[in-house]
């Protein structure tokens, strides 16, 4: 499933005449006082600009269009502004700063390096940027003044807006991605193999493919559902046939946890508690493994934990309704062809919408206090908090959690399972800090995006950032055990708080898998087609600066689910954590 293709050969002419324009306008965009300003509209000069690049031949030329296209923009009437410094030191993050090509580069002429210098020295230094500032939300949304350049789902984008739509990609992930440094390609590499590529493109579907591509090289699990966005998809992952079964992934393979289309399944030889090793001869491992290819996502834990969403029908590809299947049933090694359904058939749709609709019931009595996972061990589940508050006055809210926690902490143990999405965010920010915090509760670094030069970024150490000011902490001390399970599923604002806990609670052990890395406020651009990208805007680190960014959060015990864990409905991370509250079960 290779979207990208080898890079164009160094020094391809039509490829980096290109590259280069598309790094200047990028800088223009973000950095001259004009653009920021709306005075310039940065859309209309690159589509303005594009011809004339185009139309140069020569290295010589190309620095001519360059010339007059700064002469004509102009270097602003601005006193100068020296470039961010790292002082005081750890107060700025500038890994992301890559000047080479304005400064170095042999490309560019010493008149045009100079004239861009000039204007970098003049560059935009407010906070109300016409292309960054989102009114509201200093922290994140969706970057405004973005057109979305709609067209038909059929019709194909003229070269113009191809080329606008790669210019803009490229521009944003330079100068408002703060972790463009911890991907493994060189981004400007990324560009300029991409660049012939969107350029001869003759479908809607094959503009579709290459976005898809790059998006992946983003290694962003904030950016993982571009896909869903896409008028293709179904053709482009080979995905439009869909399994008679529900299914959990474990062990690096598929496990048949449920039937959709009974008859379907018989007919396939498939049975609840299957064991699904192989699809059409390859190994379900590799199977996945190519997904990396088109999928955004910070680390290979990520990956696994979201490839087995039935609905988004990522592991059964296939252009026919069948597919060959090995599956291991006990003991036995079966090899069957597996027949596929068509949701969108009134019959099969009927059998999907009945069975989810009765998966994902709520229970009709649902607890309103604490839930206890054992004996005496308070269990908190981060997507189950808002039932235990009314969400009225504040005053009300914090009376219910002190007794909620009051009750907790008669207990020998606590779990907080932060394996899914959080459902309150005032649960672990407002109620368990007032419960169990101290002062300075300053449990991460937050970089957020420096306006004075963007694409740096600058650390925010106001307390509001990491815990409500508003909010006298108890600093309740809490003699049991915490345990806080989390997993591939535990992202963003959930990694956020589970940072959080770990300093709230500093004898807890973190249990379970690696989680998504990818934490700081999302941040997203409309591209021509009306695709919105989206990344990681901010950046995020422990309080010594080690990164957590395609790592993820502190992991003290991994546990590994296990095909027979899965079988036997054990949850094999909580009977961990358990074991540590309880002591490990006496054998008989």
């Amino acid at each position: 499933m290779t979207f990208l293709k080898p890079a164009a050969a160094q020094g391809n002419l039509e490829t980096e005449k290109r590259l280069y324009f598309f790094q200047i306008w990028g800088f223009l965009k973000y950095y001259h006082p004009a653009s920021a300003t709306g005075q310039l509209n940065a859309d209309s000069l690159f589509l303005a600009q594009l011809p004339l690049v185009d139309s140069a031949q020569t290295q010589k030329q190309v620095n001519a269009v360059f010339k007059d296209l700064l002469n004509q923009i102009g270097v602003p009437n601005t006193e100068k502004v020296a470039p961010q410094k790292d002082q005081p030191k750890g107060a700025f993050l500038l890994k992301n700063v890559d000047d080479h090509w304005r400064i170095k580069a042999k490309f560019l002429t010493s008149e045009n390096r100079k004239l861009l210098d000039q204007i970098f020295e003049r560059r935009f230094t407010g906070e109300q940027h016409q292309y960054t500032y989102v009114r509201n939300n200093p922290y994140g949304g969706t970057m405004p003044n973005e057109p979305p350049y709609a067209t038909p789902a059929n019709e194909n984008l003229p070269y113009e807006l191809r080329m606008l739509a790669l210019a803009k990609f490229k521009a944003f992930v330079d100068y408002l991605y703060p972790y463009r440094h911890l991907m493994d390609e060189n981004w400007d590499a990324v560009a300029a193999q991409a660049i012939p590529l969107f350029a001869q493109c003759d479908t809607r579907q094959e503009y579709e493919r290459l976005l898809l591509g790059l998006n992946a090289r983003l290694q962003d699990t904030q950016a993982y559902s571009f896909f869903r966005q896409l008028q293709h998809k179904d053709k482009l992952f080979k995905n439009a046939y869909f399994p008679p079964f529900d299914y959990q992934i474990a062990d690096r393979k598929i496990i048949v946890t449920n039937l959709i289309d009974e008859a379907l399944c018989r007919r396939s030889n498939i049975r609840r508690g299957d064991v699904i090793d192989m699809l059409d001869s390859v190994a379900v491992q590799t199977w996945v493994e190519a997904l990396e290819q088109v999928l955004s996502v910070s680390n290979k834990q990520a990956l696994w934990a979201r490839v087995g969403e039935w609905g988004d029908n990522l592991l059964f590809r296939s252009e026919d309704a069948v597919m060959a299947v090995t599956l291991t049933r006990g003991e036995e090694k079966i090899n069957t062809t597996l027949r596929l359904m068509n949701p969108t058939e009134p019959a099969k749709a009927k059998l999907v919408d009945t069975y989810f609709k009765k998966k994902q019931a709520a229970p009709t009595k649902k607890p309103t206090g604490v839930v206890y996972a054992a004996k005496d061990i308070a269990y908190f589940k981060i997507d189950d908090t808002f039932r235990m508050i009314k969400d009225q006055t504040s005053e009300e809210d914090f009376r219910l959690m002190d007794s909620v926690f009051s009750k907790a902490v008669k207990g020998k143990g606590i779990i907080f399972d932060m394996r899914g999405e959080p459902d309150h965010s005032d649960f672990v920010f407002l109620y368990v800090f007032k419960k169990f915090g101290k002062e300075n509760h300053y449990f991460a670094r937050y970089y957020q995006l420096n306006p004075f030069q963007l694409g740096t970024y600058r650390w925010l150490s106001l307390p509001e950032v990491y815990y409500p000011k508003e909010v006298t902490p108890e600093d309740f001390i809490y003699t049991g055990k915490v345990v806080i399970l989390v997993d591939g599923r535990t992202q963003s604002i959930g990694e956020w708080h589970t940072m959080s806990l770990q300093r709230l609670f500093p004898g807890s052990i973190t249990v379970g898998l690696q989680t998504a890395g990818a934490d700081g406020d999302v941040k997203r651009l409309v591209l021509p087609g009306n695709y919105t990208v989206s990344l990681s805007g901010n950046a995020v680190f422990y309080p010594n600066n080690s990164v957590t960014q395609r790592v993820g959060v502190r992991v003290d015990e991994e546990v590994v689910p296990t095909v027979k864990g899965v079988l036997s409905k054990k949850d094999e991370q909580l009977a961990k954590a358990l074991e540590l509250i309880n002591g490990p079960a006496k054998k008989e």
